[in-house]
């Protein structure tokens, strides 16, 4: 009878036990090792360029792409702070460059003045300048090769680190729902035995 009893126990340890070593085998051994029939590597050293080239196309096409990145920065507010530090600028250098001699309210008409020409001309010149910069930046620069690259160059236990950080309650969790679907098994063993033995 106390064997039965142990039934669900041994089950519990055992399904707890399963899902230590399987959660451990995403991250263990970082190495290779080769076990005659089969070669033992963690998931995650063993598949680390195709998770990063993963993850760099899901941020590309899912969730950053330069075109949104541009368009949130090409707004009317930003385009105004532009043309306000392009005024500023503008206004400090030809106070610097000017004579002395030229009065006062000659130069801040002169400012005056080329502060406008700027207000006026400035939307359709930083529209031209987004645009050219848009063109440039999705030719030359890929975000799902900077961020494959950024992953393959983590350091393994940084990623486990990493994974660890965001998913250790789950992983915790997982490790015991192991123990308590062993004890659930074990359990059915054990009325199983009883009713037909």
């Amino acid at each position: 009878m106390y064997a039965l009893l142990t039934l669900p126990l041994i089950s519990a340890l055992i399904g707890y036990i399963t899902n230590v070593v399987a959660i451990r085998l995403l991250f263990w051994p970082k190495q290779p090792v080769n076990l005659g029939l089969f070669t033992l590597q963690g998931v995650l050293p063993k598949r680390q360029a195709d998770i990063a080239a993963n993850v760099g196309q899901l941020v590309e096409e899912q969730l950053l792409s330069l075109d949104e990145v541009i368009d949130q920065v090409n707004t009317p507010e930003v385009r105004e702070r532009l043309v306000a530090a392009v005024s500023e600028v503008m206004r400090t250098k030809l106070d610097s460059m000017l004579p002395r001699i030229i009065p006062g309210k000659v130069i801040q008409l002169i400012g005056d003045t080329l502060e406008k020409v700027v207000r006026q001309e400035a939307g359709q010149i930083i529209s031209q300048a987004v645009e050219s910069v848009r063109e440039y930046l999705t030719s030359e620069i890929q975000i799902k090769q900077i961020v494959e690259d950024k992953i393959n160059q983590f350091d393994l236990d940084q990623l486990e680190e990493m994974v660890r950080g965001v998913a250790s309650t789950e992983l915790r969790s997982i490790e015991i729902l192991g123990g308590v679907l062993g004890f659930i098994i074990g359990l059915v063993q054990m009325v199983i035995m009883i009713l037909f033995y």
